[in-house]
Parts: structure tokens; sequence; C-alpha cells
């Protein structure tokens, strides 16, 4: 992946993965301080070790092209491949995420009964994902520079 567009940040995120098939794995961009940081939380919330978390740019492409994943849709937005091998994508990835969190599983459940929040929850996604390097840095968080995401 060196010299790729999306890779503006050249700091150590660790040795290239190989990701154990048994887990949902959690594929988030390591370069963005606020989804590091929610990645953190999202770890200690995760107390039955469900889930096993990467940045991205530590996992070799052949592993994310397996699952039919780029590192640019994984630049784009978060993505989980679960242990049946299924991605989940941005919105979709949060939530299967959040369903195997109580309480939070409460909350998903709602959002899938009613449509509208489910319609308010990916487009609030993709203007987090759109803006995260702006909200890292209005927060004070260590960031790399991103490259603005083009429109689709």
């Amino acid at each position: 992946m060196k010299g790729s567009p999306i890779m503006r940040c050249h700091r150590k995120i660790g040795p290239m993965k190989k990701m154990d098939e048994r887990q949902n794995r959690v594929l988030y961009d390591g370069d963005c301080g606020v989804c590091s940081r929610l990645m953190d939380h999202a770890r200690a919330m995760d107390q039955k070790q469900l889930f096993a978390f990467a940045a991205y740019q530590s996992v070799d492409e052949s592993e994310l092209a397996r699952y039919g994943i780029t590192p640019e849709a994984c630049h784009r937005q978060l993505q989980i491949i679960t242990s049946t091998g299924k991605v989940r994508s941005g919105a979709f990835a949060v939530n299967y995420f959040l369903w195997h969190q109580m309480p939070w599983k409460i909350c998903v459940l709602i959002i899938y009964l009613l449509p509208p929040l489910l319609v308010v929850e990916m487009i609030g996604y993709r203007l987090f994902a759109r803006y995260r390097s702006h909200i890292s840095q209005w927060l004070g968080l260590t960031t790399c520079t991103l490259p603005p995401i083009p429109p689709r």
C-alpha cells in the first residue's frame, strides 16, 4: 500500500496482520484521532471479547481482498467482518457491534423498528465520516492529514 493516496500518515501502526477468522473483526482508520479514540472505547465495551480491532493500515491488502474490501472502502467507513465472513460497513457496522453489547442492543432494536431513525443514523454517520479529521482536530486528538473523502 506504499504510495497509496489514502496513506498520508506514515506513522508506524504495527506489523501487517493476518486476521483471526474466529472473531468478528473491526477495521478502522488508524490515522484518524477520533476513530482511534472511539475504538479504545469500543474495546473497553467489548467485555466478552467478541471482536478483534485493527487499524486497516495494519492489515495486508490481500487479507482485505478475500472479503471484497479495499483500503479505500476502509478509509471511507468502518468495516466489520463477521465471524461468518459477512461484511458490515458504516452505520451498519456500528449497529452490528452495538447489537452485541447490552444495553446498546435495545437502542439498535429501536433504530431498526423505526426506519426514520435508521435514515438519520446513516446520514449522521456519513457526515461524521466525511468530517472526522476536522472533528479530531477540534477535540485536540492526534490526527494525521487525511485526504478529503470524495463524494460518491
